[in-house]
C-alpha cells in the first residue's frame, strides 16, 4: 500500500499524470471518431437480437453496411480497452491511497479486459451469424448482456478517475497559499484582548498533528502509514496508546468530570459546582458530557470576552448572579412561547423535506438514467413489461454456475491446503457472485420493478406529494413515540400493578422496533416505486425537466452543507440562547447578564482556553467508526474531544485547535467553537449513536432529525499539512455535500476517511470518567447525573468496565460503600408502628394499621450519595512539578440520588414528583421549580463531595484504603481483573 506520507515516491509525478491522463482521453476519443465514420446502423439491435428472424429482419440488405460497422468496432473496443486500462491505473499509482481503492481499481482493470474479451467474441459471432449461421445470435446476445454490463460499470468509473487526476493535479498547493495568506493577514483574535488570532496563550506551541496509534486495517494493510516517534516499548502497548493525551496536558493532582443527562445533568451539574467552586479553582482539569458540557461551556463562555468585562472566576455563575438568573429563566431552551414552537416546528420539518427531497431527487436522477440505458441499450424488451430477454437470463445463470464451480475448487484446495490458490479461487468465486447479481439487478429486478410500478402506480404529482407526506408523518410519528417511550420507561415504576408494568416494559421493546421497521420499509417501497416509475416514464418527461433535475442536484449536492440541513445549527443555537450569557458591568455600577450576539464567533482555540483559578475544560464527545479494528468491543465509537490546545482523541489522533481552526473553511471553522462544542458533545439524537440499534440511526437519517456535526479526521492531516504534501491527495472538504448524508443512512464511517461523523460523548461514556483517567489524575470526582432507577448504576458500572479495557486503570468500591448507593438501603424515614405479638382478648375489632404516607418515598432513599473508591493505574503519575504521584489515586462518585438527610423542600419535592431525580432524557422543558430542586440535589452533594476535599490538598492521604479513613501498612496489593474493576 502506498502510504498517504509517502505518496509522491511512490507514485507518479503531477506532469507525468496529467500527461496520461490527457492521452486516456485522447486514445478513446480516437476510437470513437472512428468509429463515428463508419456506416450509421442499429448495431446496439443485432447485438441483442438473440435470433436469427429478429436479426434478419433487422439488417434487412444492408448487409455490407453492418459488416463495415462491426469490423469499425475492433478499433473502438482497442481503444476503449486501451484508455481504460489506462485511467483505471493511473488511479491506482495515484490518487487510490486506500487499500479498498486500489483493489477497486484492479477489479477495474479486470472488469474492462473481460469487457473487451466480451465484444470480440459478441463481434466474431455476429460476423459469423450474418454468414449464415443462425445459432449464433444467441450466443452474442448473451455475451453483449454481460458486455454492456461491464461497459456501464467501467466507462463512467474510468471519467470521474480521469477527471479527479486532472482536478488535483490543476488546484495542488492552492489550500496551502490560502492557509498562508490568511496566516499573514490575520489581526487579533475576535476576542478582543489583542493577542494574534488562533494562538491560545498557553505556552509553547506543540506539534501540528499527534499521530493516532497504528492498527492493521482492511487488507492487511498498516492505518496511519507513518511512523511514530516514540512508540510504547512495553507489553502494555494497548493501554500506553489509549492513555495517549495531547503534549501539554500533565497528569494532575485533582479533576473533575460531570456527566450527560440533558438539562437534568446541566442543573445537577451547577449546583455541584457551585458548592465545589473552592476545590474546582485548584483542579486541572473539567471533562464534561453532554448535559455537563451546558454548564461547562456557560462557566467557559461567562470567562471569555474582553479583560475589562471578566469576571472572577471565583464569582462566575455563584447563587445569585445575573448569569445564573438567566439561565435558571431560560431552562426552557428547545422552545419558549408560542414563536419560539412555531420556529422549533419549522427546522424540523424543513430538516425533513431536504433530507427527503435530496433522496427523492437522486432516486428521480437515477431512474432517468436508467430509462434512457434501457431505451439505448435495450437489455429488457421495452414492448412488453416485464420484458424478459432469454439469452441475458442465461447469461446471468452461466456467471452463477461458474460462481459455483469455483466455489467447489475453492473448498477442495482448502482441503489440499493450497494457501496461494485458495485465496486465487475465492477472489475469483466472489467476483463472478457479484457480477452475476449485478446482472440479475439488471435485466431482472429493475425491468420487474417497472412492470409492478406500471400495475400499481399512475405516477402523477398529487400522488407523489401524498406519498411523500404520508412517509413524513410516519416517520415522525415514530420519533415522537420512541422519545415518548423513554419517558415511560423511566416513569414505569409509578404503575402499581406488576402485571401493567411488565406490559409497559414489554411495550416499547417490542413496538418501537416494530414501528420503526414499518416505516423504514414503507420508505423503501415509496422510494422503489419512484425508481420504477421514473424508469417507465422518466425518458417522455419534458426536455427542460430532463435537463434541469440533474443539474439543479448537482448544484445542491456541490453547494449544499448537509450539517446545516440537519438540526444541529437549530440545537446549537438554541443551546447558547440559554447557556451562552456572560455578567457586564455598566459604568454606573449596573451588573446585567448579557447573552451573547448569535453573530459572535467562540473560536475554541481563544474562547476555550484555560483561565487562571479555572481547570481546562475539556468537552468529550465520540468519534462513530465502523468495523471493529480501532473501537471498543460492542461499541462503534471512540474517544473524541475538543479543547482550547487540541482535538481529537487516542484512536483518530490529535490536532492543534489554533492550526485546524485556520487550515478549515469558513463552513467547518462554525463547528470549532465553544457553542458548537457544547451542541456536539450532547448531540444524543444521531444518525449514528455507539451501540444504538441501526434501525433508528438510518431513521434519524433518512428524516433529518440527526444532531452532530461532521469534523477534519486528525489522523489524515498530517500527510496534508505536510510542505511536501503528495500532488494526488485529495484536500480536506470545505463543505460537507450529499455523499456524507448517504453515508449517515448507509452507516458508513471508514476510520481512514477525511471526515468524522462526532456525536454524544455518551456514545462511547456517559460520564466523562474513562477521558478524565486518561490524563491521570490522584484524585477524580465523577458527579453522576446521568439517570437510571435502578439499583445499580449502570453508566459507573460501564465506565468502570471500560477504564480497565482501554487504559489498565482498575477500581476499586467497597462493597460497604457501593451498597449505599442502592435505592432502598437507607433506614426509613418513619419507624412502622410495632405490631402485637398475640392477639387482643378485647371483643373489639383488630385496628388496621395506619398508612404510611412516606413508604414509596423510603424505597427510594439511598443511604448515602457520595462514595469514595480506589484507583490503581498501571503506571506511576507525575505531576506538572515532576513529582511522582504514586500508582494509587481516590474516586469520588457523587450520584444525584435521594437521601433522607437532605433538606426538607428537596424531599417535598421527591415525594409530590416520583420521576425525581431520574426525569427522562428526552425531557428537555424544565421549568423553574424543576430547575431550582435539580440545582439544589447537585448543591446538596457538591457539600458532601466538598468535606471530603481538604482545602490544603487534593492528593490521596498516604494509607489511604477506599473508605475515607487512614489504615497505614494495611493496603491491598493491586489485583488485575479482565471484568473492568474489582467489587471488594
Amino acid at each position: 500500500m502506498r502510504h498517504e506520507a509517502r505518496g509522491g515516491k511512490h507514485g507518479l509525478s503531477r506532469v507525468l499524470g496529467v500527461v496520461l491522463a490527457v492521452v486516456a482521453l485522447a486514445v478513446f476519443g480516437a476510437g470513437l471518431w472512428i468509429r463515428r465514420r463508419a456506416p450509421a446502423v442499429d448495431d446496439v439491435g443485432l447485438q441483442l437480437a438473440g435470433g436469427a428472424r429478429a436479426a434478419h429482419t433487422l439488417v434487412g440488405d444492408r448487409t455490407a453496411d453492418f459488416r463495415t460497422a462491426l469490423t469499425a468496432d475492433f478499433v473502438l473496443i482497442g481503444t476503449y480497452t486501451v484508455s481504460t486500462v489506462l485511467a483505471f491505473w493511473l488511479s491506482h499509482r495515484t490518487i487510490a491511497l486506500r487499500m479498498r481503492h486500489r483493489c477497486l481499481t484492479v477489479y477495474g482493470i479486470g472488469a474492462a479486459v473481460a469487457a473487451c474479451v466480451c465484444a470480440v467474441t459478441e463481434k466474431l459471432l455476429l460476423l459469423h451469424g450474418l454468414s449464415g449461421a443462425d445459432w449464433a445470435f444467441a450466443w452474442a446476445a448473451g455475451f453483449a448482456t454481460v458486455k454492456w454490463l461491464l461497459v456501464v460499470l467501467t466507462v463512467p468509473v474510468a471519467a470521474v478517475l480521469v477527471g479527479i487526476v486532472l482536478k488535483r493535479a490543476a488546484f495542488h498547493g492552492c489550500a496551502r497559499r490560502r492557509y498562508e495568506r490568511e496566516r499573514a493577514r490575520h489581526g487579533t483574535c475576535v476576542c478582543g484582548n489583542g493577542h494574534r488570532g488562533g494562538t491560545t496563550d498557553s505556552g509553547p506551541e506543540g506539534p501540528e498533528v499527534v499521530a493516532p496509534w497504528p492498527v492493521m486495517a482492511w487488507g492487511r494493510t498498516r492505518w496511519p502509514g507513518t511512523a511514530r516517534g516514540d512508540p510504547p516499548r512495553t507489553r502494555e502497548a494497548r493501554w500506553e496508546n489509549g492513555s495517549r493525551v495531547p503534549p501539554g496536558r500533565e497528569q494532575g493532582a485533582l479533576g473533575f468530570c460531570v456527566s450527560g443527562g440533558g438539562i437534568r445533568s446541566a442543573c445537577v451539574t451547577l449546583g455541584a459546582l457551585q458548592a465545589l467552586r473552592l476545590q474546582l479553582s485548584r483542579a486541572r482539569y473539567l471533562v464534561s458530557v453532554s448535559g455537563g458540557g451546558y454548564t461547562a461551556g456557560a462557566l467557559q463562555l461567562a470567562l471569555a470576552g474582553p479583560d475589562r468585562n471578566r469576571v472572577p472566576t471565583r464569582d462566575v455563575f455563584m447563587p445569585g448572579t445575573p448569569e445564573e438568573d438567566h439561565t435558571r429563566r431560560h431552562s426552557k431552551y428547545v422552545a419558549e412561547g408560542t414563536g419560539q414552537w412555531l420556529a422549533a416546528i419549522g427546522a424540523v420539518l424543513r430538516g425533513l423535506l431536504a433530507s427527503l427531497g435530496l433522496l427523492t431527487a437522486t432516486v428521480l436522477v437515477l431512474g432517468l438514467a436508467l430509462s434512457w440505458g434501457y431505451h439505448l441499450v435495450p437489455l429488457a424488451d421495452p414492448t412488453r413489461l416485464p420484458g424478459f430477454r432469454g439469452p441475458a437470463l442465461w447469461a446471468v445463470l452461466a456467471l452463477l454456475c461458474c460462481a459455483a464451480v469455483l466455489w467447489f475448487l475453492w473448498l477442495v484446495s482448502l482441503f489440499l491446503a493450497r494457501q496461494r490458490l485458495s485465496g486465487v479461487l475465492k477472489r475469483a468465486f466472489l467476483t463472478f457472485v457479484v457480477a452475476g447479481l449485478l446482472l440479475a439487478v439488471v435485466v431482472v429486478v429493475l425491468p420487474a420493478l417497472e412492470w409492478v410500478t406500471v400495475r400499481l402506480w399512475t405516477l402523477h404529482a398529487p400522488a407523489t406529494a401524498v406519498s411523500g407526506g404520508v412517509v413524513g408523518l410516519l416517520t415522525y410519528l415514530t420519533v415522537l413515540a420512541g422519545t415518548t417511550w423513554r419517558r415511560m420507561e423511566s416513569t414505569e415504576h409509578a404503575v402499581e400493578s406488576a402485571k401493567r408494568a411488565r406490559l409497559v416494559r414489554a411495550m416499547p421493546v417490542v413496538g418501537k422496533y416494530l414501528l420503526v421497521w414499518v416505516v423504514l420499509v414503507a420508505v423503501a417501497a415509496a422510494y422503489l416505486l419512484v425508481l420504477g416509475g421514473a424508469i417507465h416514464v422518466g425518458r417522455t418527461w419534458p426536455v427542460a425537466v430532463q435537463i434541469g433535475l440533474p443539474v439543479v442536484l448537482c448544484a445542491v449536492a456541490l453547494s449544499l452543507d448537509q450539517t446545516w440541513t440537519s438540526l444541529h445549527p437549530f440545537y446549537r443555537a438554541r443551546l447558547a440562547s440559554a447557556f451562552a450569557v456572560r455578567r457586564e458591568t455598566e459604568k454606573g455600577g449596573e451588573q446585567l447578564a448579557v447573552p451573547y450576539d448569535f453573530d459572535e464567533p467562540t473560536p475554541l482555540p481563544c474562547y476555550g482556553r484555560r483561565h487562571p483559578g479555572f481547570p481546562q475544560v475539556v468537552f468529550a464527545a465520540a468519534a462513530n467508526l465502523s468495523g471493529d479494528d480501532r473501537t471498543p468491543p460492542g461499541r462503534h465509537a471512540v474517544s473524541f474531544t475538543l479543547s482550547c490546545d487540541y482535538v481529537g482523541g487516542p484512536d483518530v489522533g490529535y490536532a492543534r485547535t489554533d492550526v485546524l481552526w485556520d487550515r478549515t473553511g469558513p463552513v467547518i471553522r462554525k463547528d470549532l467553537t465553544v457553542e458548537s462544542a457544547v451542541a456536539v458533545s450532547g448531540a444524543a439524537f444521531a444518525s449514528a449513536m455507539g451501540r444504538q440499534a441501526r434501525a433508528f440511526q438510518t431513521l434519524f437519517a433518512l428524516s433529518n432529525a440527526r444532531l452532530g456535526t461532521w469534523l477534519p479526521n486528525p489522523g489524515v492531516l498530517e500527510a496534508r499539512w505536510d510542505k511536501r504534501a503528495d500532488w494526488a491527495l485529495p484536500p480536506m472538504p470545505g463543505i460537507r455535500r450529499l455523499p456524507y448524508l448517504l453515508r449517515e443512512v448507509s452507516g458508513r464511517y471508514p476510520l481512514d476517511d477525511r471526515m468524522l461523523l462526532v456525536t454524544d460523548g455518551g456514545h462511547y461514556e456517559n460520564l466523562g470518567l474513562v477521558e478524565l483517567l486518561r490524563h491521570g489524575v490522584a484524585t477524580a470526582v465523577c458527579v453522576d447525573a446521568s439517570g437510571g432507577s435502578g439499583a445499580f448504576a449502570p453508566a459507573l458500572a460501564e465506565a468502570i468496565a471500560l477504564a480497565r479495557e482501554e487504559l489498565g486503570v482498575e477500581i476499586r468500591i467497597a462493597r460497604e460503600d457501593w451498597r449505599k448507593l442502592v435505592p432502598g438501603s437507607a433506614p426509613p424515614l418513619t419507624a412502622q408502628p410495632a405490631q402485637p405479638s398475640q392477639p387482643s382478648q378485647s371483643t373489639q375489632p383488630a385496628q388496621p394499621p395506619l398508612p404510611n404516607p412516606l413508604a414509596a418515598l423510603d424505597l427510594r432513599l439511598s443511604a448515602d450519595a457520595v462514595v469514595v473508591g480506589e484507583i490503581v493505574y498501571p503506571r506511576p503519575l507525575v505531576d506538572e512539578h515532576g513529582r511522582r504521584l504514586g500508582t494509587r489515586g481516590r474516586l469520588i462518585v457523587a450520584r444525584a440520588t435521594l437521601t433522607p438527610d437532605m433538606p426538607y423542600a428537596l424531599l417535598a419535592y421527591a415525594q409530590a414528583n416520583r420521576a425525581f431525580p431520574h426525569d427522562g432524557t428526552s425531557d428537555q422543558w424544565f421549568d423553574s421549580r424543576r430547575f431550582d430542586a435539580y440545582q439544589a440535589l447537585g448543591h446538596w452533594i457538591g457539600e458532601r463531595v466538598a468535606h471530603l476535599l481538604p482545602e490544603e490538598s487534593c492528593a490521596p492521604r498516604t494509607g489511604w484504603r477506599g473508605d475515607g479513613s487512614p489504615r497505614a501498612g494495611q493496603q491491598e496489593p493491586a489485583r488485575g481483573g479482565r471484568a473492568g474493576g474489582r467489587v471488594l
